[in-house]
């Protein structure tokens, strides 16, 4: 019901070599670099569009696109929702909002956005989301521009590939520009980044004191909201109560309940089923200020959201409850050394939660009662907590 992994499991390991080898006899034939960008561009533009995690899956490619191109100016289109995850981000440039902040009507702010990305000069762009794509288009900036695999009519038809299924995320992302890249892709290379800073960790410490709590506490960071998927990724409150619970009673523990302010109900419903050694967090922070609380926690506990993602950037263990989502596309990644376990079910409907291309929305759906995750115990969730826990001298 659930897998160690310490590193990438076997069945997903490769080599760097190998995998830039197989997207290239995936795309049939490799373009010059020619055909998309001059040799040195100075002015890049990223469409980034995206759901925060799926954002931070995406900083692999701008880090790389960095080291291709170091003196390029890069730009980054995104929204107000995904834009902190790249605050202070080496690799990015500047921030360049769809929409503006304003009091004036939305789609006035959004038709000045397009017309500033539309004035700018960009000798190279790259769009990594469906909606950027059309957002570009708007914009009039989207010709023969490098961009992650959309498979044809994917939004009518879905996809039914083994190999684009069986792609990681972070593995998509960096597959839309390795026709310009000059060298072949390292494991290190391939780890999604959150750049914290001085001011990220204190603001952490203070929320911290102001609890009476501090590092030395044992911490379990616990998310257990996530919008994604129409809210279907979450696990059921009481179960992780029920977790907390016994992670409490075996090690003095302390549970922060973390998240954004759309978390903040579900996490106070979690709180009321435990006793004592809970705390709200969520709603509190901003997003690299709970990435900074994550750092400080010995383990991490939440449902297939970004805040799973930032336990592997930072390196806190942490255990990934994966119910309709494909865990091939999207397990944590992290250094060799990270640890991690996943646990899931083993119903034949699931995976229905895809990168890119569900199965057709006109298609009968199996389920939708999240039979995937109810077939998830608190037992089986606690017990790969309790193994990341001990010390990993002792195994």
């Amino acid at each position: 019901m659930y897998e160690a992994v310490f590193s990438t499991p076997a069945r997903l390991a490769e080599t760097p070599a190998g995998r830039l080898a197989r997207m290239e006899a995936d795309e049939g034939h490799r373009h010059s670099q020619d055909e998309y960008a001059p040799l040195d561009p100075s002015h890049i533009l990223v469409g980034m569009l995206l759901p925060i995690g799926d954002t931070l899956l995406a900083t692999p490619a701008l880090s790389v696109l960095r080291g291709r191109f170091p003196w390029a100016k890069i730009s980054v289109l995104v929204s107000h929702s995904n834009a902190g995850i790249l605050q202070d981000n080496p690799n990015v440039d500047a921030l360049i909002f769809v929409s503006e902040p304003g009091s004036e009507p939305s789609f006035v702010r959004f038709m000045r956005g397009l017309n500033g990305i539309r004035k700018q000069d960009y000798d190279l762009v790259i769009n990594l989301s469906p909606v950027g794509s059309i957002v570009l288009r708007m914009a009039q900036r989207y010709h023969h521009p490098l961009h992650v695999e959309m498979p044809p009519l994917w939004w009518l038809v879905g996809t039914r590939s083994r190999t684009f299924r069986a792609r990681h995320a972070v593995d998509h992302y960096l597959r839309a520009i390795v026709s310009i890249l000059d060298h072949r892709l390292t494991d290190e290379e391939r780890q999604p980044r959150l750049y914290l800073t001085a001011r990220d960790r204190s603001a952490a410490r203070r929320l911290l004191r102001s609890c009476d709590l501090s590092p030395a506490n044992l911490l379990i960071a616990m998310h257990v909201g996530g919008d994604g998927f129409n809210g279907r990724k979450r696990w059921a409150p009481q179960r992780f109560a029920e977790v907390a619970n016994a992670l409490i009673e075996k090690y003095s523990a302390h549970v922060l309940l973390i998240g954004g302010k759309d978390d903040v109900a579900l996490s106070e419903e979690v709180a009321a089923l435990i006793p004592h050694n809970a705390t709200v967090v969520a709603g509190r922070t901003s997003l690299k200020e709970t990435g900074a609380l994550i750092e400080m926690s010995a383990l991490f506990i939440g449902n297939d959201s970004c805040p799973l993602h930032i336990a592997a950037a930072v390196g806190t263990p942490a255990v990934g409850i994966f119910g309709p989502s494909n865990i091939e596309q999207f397990h944590p990644i992290g250094k060799r050394s990270y640890r991690h376990r996943i646990v899931h079910s083993n119903l034949s409907c699931a995976p229905c939660f895809n990168f890119i291309g569900n199965d057709a929305p006109w298609l009968p759906k199996p389920c939708h009662a999240g039979a995937c995750l109810n077939a998830i115990s608190s037992d089986e969730v606690a017990q790969a907590a309790i193994e990341l826990l001990q010390d990993p001298r002792e195994r």
